[in-house]
């Protein structure tokens, strides 16, 4: 099997090209073959394509044509495809000659804004146009069956790389990904007041200036002098150094229509984890006991539940070694496979094998033929030699 996988990969500094890259590499390991097919910044891409342009759909035909490729994967969120194209140009390259899944990495249940209303429309007419998608948590999986009568949904983990389960050495609390208005740090940096005998580093990418100063603003606002800012993107053996030394990992999102990959990290490190009741984040951590899911916008809630992880740290790491099991990029990398094979028997029922694909059977046949009659002859002349 063939696929391309349409997506942002981990030198362009993006958390789902991170993910998309580390994917690649195990689909390889399972024996799947893929083309990478990135936007124009991209250096490590084996095709790249103009993502926001109008002719995407005819930029990624090419591509199918060139590489004789079985599938397209899509990585999709919003952002990545166009603010002023409304994703329409999208919409247009999802009919291709070959099947097409997507993975939505933000899932939107929410219709409270504007914005909400209109994500969730892209959300629907896509998902009504791909044919399978994917999504990271079985209530997201759920929610496009129900909501669109998407029976072609899939529920798929994350993935990790997992590492020597963590040692609990003090009370360091690590804050680590993108910073931007919906994850909510400043309720955590302000919780640190309260947690005096803590230590917290946040660490990543600030979105906006606007951002950035309300954290710096809350941190030198801090009595105690216990928090480290550290805003920028983030090298990997500094994010390593960070993950290593964390004994707790905190999430306070007030924004979450999705699954959260630096949650993952805390995994792979077997770190137990406090999370808020926003969006999809806390549904693994609730349904394996990885640590504790509190109240959003609640310093006070965030310092309980950081006290509390603390206090059952074996039950809650516990819990993480579970999850590690079952979110293995191996196994995230075959669950794929499989999604796959079930989207191009689909596929195939209702428009009917490829040309290419049915002279590759046609060949394999004849090839059969050949050796069964070869077989047979030699049977045969061994008999004949023998009388």
């Amino acid at each position: 099997m063939k696929i391309g996988m349409v997506s942002k990969f981990a030198e362009e500094e993006d958390g789902i090209g991170i993910y998309a890259t580390s994917l690649c590499e195990e689909l390889g390991n399972a024996g799947i073959s893929v083309v990478k097919i990135g936007g124009k910044m991209s250096t490590t891409a084996n095709c790249t394509v103009d993502f926001k342009s109008f002719s995407l759909k005819s930029q990624l035909q090419q591509i199918v044509e060139k590489e004789n490729l079985d599938l397209l994967h899509i990585q999709y969120i919003a952002a990545y495809f166009g603010k002023y194209t409304f994703n329409l140009n999208l919409l247009l390259a999802l009919t291709q000659k070959v099947p097409v899944v997507v993975t939505f990495h933000e899932v939107h249940m929410e219709t409270a804004t504007i914005r909400e209303r209109v994500l969730g429309l892209l959300q629907k007419l896509i998902a009504g146009k791909a044919d399978s998608v994917i999504a990271h948590t079985k209530q997201q999986k759920e929610f496009l069956q129900m909501k669109y009568r998407k029976k072609e949904a899939y529920f798929v983990h994350m993935g990790m790389t997992t590492h020597q389960m963590h040692k609990l050495r003090g009370k360091n609390i690590l804050f680590f990904g993108m910073l931007n208005y919906g994850k909510g740090v400043e309720y955590l940096i302000r919780a640190m007041n309260e947690l005096t005998d803590f230590k917290l580093t946040v660490a990543g990418k600030a979105i906006s200036e606007d951002y950035e100063k309300l954290l710096r603003q809350a941190a030198a606002e801090n009595k105690l002098g216990n928090v480290k800012l550290d805003i920028r993107w983030v090298p990997e053996d500094v994010k390593a150094r960070y993950l290593n030394e964390a004994d707790i990992m905190a999430f306070p999102y007030v924004w979450a229509p999705y699954q959260s990959a630096a949650m993952h990290d805390a995994f792979s490190y077997g770190i137990p984890v406090v999370v808020t009741d926003a969006g999809a984040i806390g549904e693994a951590v609730k349904e394996f006991r990885c640590g504790r899911v509190v109240e959003q916008r609640s310093p006070k809630a965030l310092t309980a539940g950081i006290r509390g992880v603390l206090g059952s740290y074996d039950i809650y790491q516990h819990g993480v070694g579970k999850y590690r099991e079952e979110a293995t990029w191996k196994k995230t990398a075959q669950r794929h496979g499989e999604i796959y094979n079930e989207t191009l028997q689909e596929y195939y029922g209702k428009h009917g094998v490829p040309e290419q694909e049915l002279k590759e059977k046609e060949q394999m046949a004849a090839a059969a033929r050949d050796d069964r009659d070869l077989a047979e002859y030699q049977t045969d002349k061994i008999s004949i030699l023998t009388k």
